[in-house]
């Protein structure tokens, strides 16, 4: 048994016995349940028809037209998208105090 699939079923086992009241002598049975669940999981986690494909498709479709102005970099943006940047601020020196023009 891996370290990592140690601590997950004795965290839930933990959990288990919390959710239960923590009664005393079930320890057993809520480590067996936490085991139950981890096996459970990596069968469904491993399972072929759980795994993406390849490539997936498209919810919708983009026309090539669309596609052909959105990687277009010689067009100019629109109005809306150059108003939604932020302005450049350029940071100010500071300025020391003086008094009679000598420095304070």
């Amino acid at each position: 048994m891996t370290d990592a699939r140690r601590e997950w079923i004795s965290k839930r086992a933990y959990t288990l016995w919390e959710e239960a009241g923590r009664p005393h002598g079930h320890d057993a049975e809520h480590w067996e349940q936490a085991v139950q669940e981890r096996d459970e999981f990596e069968r469904v986690a491993l399972a072929p028809e759980a795994r993406p494909s390849g490539a997936r498709t498209p919810l919708i479709e983009i026309s090539r037209k669309a596609q052909a102005k959105k990687s277009d970099p010689a067009k100019p943006r629109k109005k809306a998208e150059a108003a939604t940047e932020k302005p450049i601020v350029a940071k100010a020196k500071s300025v020391k105090a003086t008094t009679n023009g000598k420095e304070a």
